[in-house]
């Protein structure tokens, strides 16, 4: 595990989705790339995000790299409390990974998936009815209606997975990886879904941050007033010890995927200079 190299972003991968595989039914992001040394992309282009690509071993990550950078991650939205989250961090200029249950993922939430995907915030696959995937005979179908949901509210593929509970096997981490996905899990928990108050959860996340922490918390599940009210407080003690805030696969040194606004991005888009070590992809001909 690593961030992502110093290099320029002189290097943009072109990656293709099998072009044969209907969006409702394909695994999550089989990517074919190839690499070439292209001029970087220019500032002021719009470009839209549409996934990220998983590196590495096939285990379950509970950190990154011991660097003094955190990523805050929440669990079980999208729910009625998320868009209070989202003005949030937009206040405080700080992304977040947030792990979706795929049979809340509707059309009530497009907009503000695509918010969150504008605002450099990632999307993560948290399964579609929060089983004990241990206990399923339906991992993968479990995985992949999430991913399929997530796609055709927003166009995003995620590349990272959270089993509910924390509860996982050789098998769910394996089913994950087929998938495109790698499996995330955390050290820093505050035990925010027992509401024990602000001040407590704020002081749970303090006590337990490392450099290279990911932190689990919930936007959804149930009322996130508390949890909403002590990260305010979170971001800035972290940021007074010197920590800087990155998405969890910027965390584990994953790629970025974007692709360039055609005629308009709808209100989603982001303006280049890409984040370094992003990828563009390009839409294969029809």
């Amino acid at each position: 595990m690593r961030l992502p190299g110093r290099t320029e972003l002189a290097v943009v991968l072109t990656v293709a989705l099998a072009a044969t595989m209907s969006p409702a039914v394909a695994p999550a992001s089989r990517v074919a790339h190839s690499a070439r040394r292209v001029s970087a992309p220019r500032a002021g282009t719009l470009y839209r995000a549409v996934g990220c690509v998983q590196r590495g071993p096939s285990v379950a990550y509970t950190h990154g790299p011991r660097r003094r950078v955190v990523a805050l991650s929440f669990d079980d939205g999208p729910w009625p409390d998320t868009p209070a989250f989202v003005r949030l961090l937009e206040r405080e200029h700080v992304p977040a990974t947030f792990f979706l249950i795929g049979g809340q993922v509707t059309g009530r939430y497009r907009s503000l998936l695509r918010r969150e995907l504008r605002d450099g915030d990632a999307l993560g696959d948290h399964s579609f009815t929060h089983p004990f995937l241990t206990r399923t005979g339906d991992v993968r179908g479990q995985l992949q209606r999430t991913i399929t949901a997530i796609r055709a509210q927003t166009g995003f593929t995620p590349c990272v997975f959270r089993p509910p509970y924390g509860a996982y096997s050789g098998s769910v981490v394996a089913t994950a990886r087929g998938l495109h996905m790698a499996t995330v899990l955390w050290n820093v928990d505050p035990r925010d879904y027992t509401r024990p108050g602000a001040g407590t959860i704020a002081s749970r996340v303090l006590a337990q941050v490392q450099p290279g922490s990911i932190v689990l918390s919930h936007d959804g599940g149930g009322p996130r007033e508390q949890t909403l009210a002590a990260y305010g407080h979170i971001i800035g003690v972290l940021r007074a010890r010197g920590y800087r805030f990155v998405t969890v696969p910027r965390l584990l040194g994953f790629h970025n995927v974007y692709e360039r606004c055609q005629l308009t991005c709808m209100g989603e888009g982001v303006r280049g200079p890409l984040p370094r070590g992003s990828v563009l992809r390009h839409r294969p001909a029809r």
